[in-house]
């Protein structure tokens, strides 16, 4: 066995913040000052872990160094992660999902909008700190590089359990999106262009859902069923074609190091 003890600490170590994550916010509610304490403490327990813990020290290990064109990574993702989930909505729309029957005034709409743009960043880098950038420095630190992929791909699916259940199909959906994320890491050697889809999937989410069930747009007559779900899986794959050719463009950084 490769350095056992040192193994279980990590472990140990990702446990603390699966905990934190997905039970303190449970805990939280959103009331503003205390939401972003529960932000603030996140990355507290990530500096405590990792550098009393674990021994790093620098924020690359774990995916969040800035190399030149770090915030074209970040854009990229945004852009691609928003337009895959506004794709996925006018899909649905044309399939009876849901009607949309008027829009909110902007009053409602801009302070909507705001807040989602800045509440999604931190929860999208919450998420991928603790699954993509945690599993980086796992993976580099214990030679597991070719797992990288499936590994996180497994973590992320079952991680979504907290917040949908032990379900076949979100794990697939879950597995489907988490597949596209850990590529642009293991590609780029960073978190951004992940953070970024993240965000802007988020992003287009709250624009459609708000955080009360109450969106931008005004929706009645939704319903449920198979051929929804199928459809939003069969779009969120067509984000990996996406992300593969945004990356090969703009070139790639190894992650091996």
């Amino acid at each position: 066995m490769r350095q056992p003890l040192a193994i279980l600490a990590w472990l140990l170590g990702f446990v603390a913040l699966d905990l934190y994550v997905n039970l303190v916010r449970r805990l939280v509610g959103v009331a503003v000052p205390v939401w972003l304490a529960y932000v603030a403490g996140f990355f507290v327990l990530v500096f405590i872990v990792c550098r009393h813990g674990l021994g790093i020290t620098r924020a690359e290990p774990l995916g969040l160094g800035r190399p030149g064109g770090w915030s074209r990574w970040l854009w990229t993702g945004f852009a691609i992660g928003f337009g895959i989930w506004a794709l996925k909505n006018l899909v649905l729309l044309a399939m009876g999902k849901f009607e949309v029957v008027g829009w909110r005034d902007i009053g409602f709409a801009l302070p909507l909008l705001g807040q989602a743009l800045f509440a999604m960043f931190f929860a999208s880098a919450i998420n991928d700190l603790m699954i993509r950038g945690y599993g980086l420095a796992f993976c580099r630190r214990f030679g597991f590089m070719r797992w990288y992929v499936p590994l996180t791909v497994l973590v992320y699916a079952l991680d979504d359990s907290w917040n949908e259940g032990i379900d076949p199909g979100n794990l697939l959906f879950s597995a489907i999106l988490g597949l596209s994320l850990a590529w642009t890491v293991l590609k780029t050697g960073t978190l951004w262009m992940s953070i970024g889809i993240h965000w802007g999937s988020n992003v287009c989410y709250r624009f459609m859902s708000g955080f009360d069930g109450r969106g931008v747009p005004r929706l009645e007559h939704v319903i449920e069923g198979a051929r929804f779900d199928y459809a939003a899986m069969a779009i969120t794959a067509l984000m990996f074609p996406l992300v593969m050719l945004a990356v090969r463009r703009a070139g790639t950084q190894p992650t091996t190091r």
